[in-house]
């Protein structure tokens, strides 16, 4: 692709996607503002269709702020300047920062940073994003593919052969495994459901946002 191609085909995306993006662009949090460049960045993805690229942020962002909400509520309170900060802090760490996802969905939710419906969507999007992606795990990502497609085998030189002689192409019907094109279903699969995905997560940390104000 050349260069003037690459700027018409971003430029499209940008046309095409920024009034949906554009909210959550301006969008300002609380506890979140230091995931700001996190954010930002997976907007851009999204901004220029690079899709499987926003899930992986994506995946990224969830971990990262169960993980920042859990330690901003242990430390609400207190603040710099505060000689207690520093040992609240190392409190929080030790307890959250080396948690995997499944038990900072349970310490959020037994918190009540996450409600019983937030917890069950986390997990629904752990188990159907973050895993299969951060775990290069094909089976799982392209689960509701057919397993096969039927296709046709041949070789160019026979059918040129038999175009020449007006005779019928000589091709093998075969099965092939989906498996094969994973990566292209992959991709499909990304442009559908990678703007959701990010979604979901932002929505729930508005809710955990707006609690932490509340408390």
């Amino acid at each position: 692709m050349e260069v003037n191609d690459k700027i018409k085909y971003f430029g499209d995306n940008i046309t095409k996607n920024i009034t949906l993006l554009e909210k959550y662009y301006k969008h300002k949090f609380i506890i979140f503002c230091q995931l700001s460049t996190l954010i930002y960045e997976n907007l851009n993805c999204l901004l220029l269709g690079l899709n499987q690229a926003s899930i992986f942020t994506t995946n990224h962002l969830l971990e990262r702020m169960l993980k920042v909400a859990l330690i901003e509520f242990h430390t609400k309170g207190y603040y710099i300047g505060n000689c207690e900060l520093n040992e609240k802090l190392e409190e929080a760490k030790k307890l959250y920062d080396g948690a995997i996802l499944n038990k900072t969905i349970m310490f959020a939710h037994e918190k009540n940073i996450i409600l019983d419906d937030e917890k069950d969507r986390l997990i629904k999007l752990k188990n159907e994003f973050r895993n299969p992606y951060s775990h290069a795990q094909i089976a799982a990502i392209i689960k509701d593919v057919p397993s096969t497609f039927r296709g046709f085998m041949f070789k160019f030189d026979d059918v040129k052969e038999a175009i020449k002689n007006k005779k019928d192409i000589p091709a093998k019907e075969e099965t092939i495994s989906s498996y094969i094109s994973a990566q292209y279903h992959q991709y499909d699969i990304a442009q559908i459901k990678a703007f959701d995905y990010f979604e979901n997560v932002f929505e729930i940390m508005i809710s955990i946002d707006i609690r932490y104000r509340q408390e």
